[in-house]
């Protein structure tokens, strides 16, 4: 897609899928290291700290995939050296950006079977832009949003025969409250076109801005896993980001 195509889309629906985007042979190297640190995981292994393991998402930070065969940090972030992503970014931004490791994941969603119906397999309905904000018990005012962009890119084909992203293709003004994000709320509050969830290839990925309603899209007959790295990219002024 042309850049000036894929910077109107994100900035009318929200997200944009860039066909074979990036490197597969980037993405090849960051998939071997991913299944061998998700090998140990799945295996009970003890991990260290600072790996940031969270069970609910069934994910890791990105910079522990140094320990299972990726050699610095420029490798972890090699595919947003892409050439179409800095005008994009910047344009999304409002100019430079940054992407901090802190906040780069890497995560393994399983294919239906024992585990599919776990905690650990589906995200529910969320805003990426929530991150560091605190809700109160019921909706309320607005809550700030923070400023990001989401670069999400599966590591395996998904959406047919393993599970992928579902967005809601449709800006929103700000963070909708926990309370609002029922899915069949949603598809009330939501005309059925908005829904999307787009089949992938090694090579795709997504841009989402952080008013984006996604979730993990998972259905019977997705029987393979599926491992994807996630960059959240922030104005390169403004502090440091809050911490999720």
């Amino acid at each position: 897609m042309p850049i000036r195509s894929a910077s109107a889309r994100l900035r009318e629906e929200g997200v944009v899928l860039l066909r074979g985007g990036f490197a597969r042979a980037v993405l090849a190297g960051l998939r071997e290291a991913a299944v061998r640190c998700f090998d140990a995981i799945d295996a009970g292994i003890s991990l260290p700290e600072r790996y940031r393991f969270t069970p609910t998402s069934h994910s890791v930070q990105l910079t522990a995939l140094l320990d299972f065969g990726c050699a610095s940090e420029s490798e972890l972030l090699a595919p947003l050296a892409a050439a179409e992503l800095e005008p994009i970014f910047c344009e999304a931004l409002r100019g430079p950006w940054r992407c901090p490791l802190e906040h780069a994941w890497v995560r393994k969603k399983f294919g239906t079977g024992p585990r599919a119906g776990s905690a650990q397999n589906v995200q529910n309905w969320h805003q990426d832009g929530a991150l560091g904000a605190r809700f109160p018990l019921k909706p309320g005012p607005a809550i700030p949003m923070t400023e990001l962009l989401t670069c999400w890119i599966p590591l395996h084909d998904c959406g047919i025969d393993s599970p992928g992203l579902e967005f809601v293709r449709q800006r929103q003004p700000g963070l909708l409250h926990f309370s609002e994000l029922d899915d069949m709320e949603l598809r009330g509050r939501f005309g059925a076109d908005a829904f999307w969830a787009p089949t992938m290839e090694l090579g795709d990925g997504l841009l989402f801005l952080g008013d984006a309603l996604h979730r993990t899209h998972v259905q019977a007959g997705m029987e393979q896993d599926r491992i994807s790295v996630e960059y959240r990219v922030f104005p390169q002024e403004g502090g440091t980001p809050l911490p999720d």
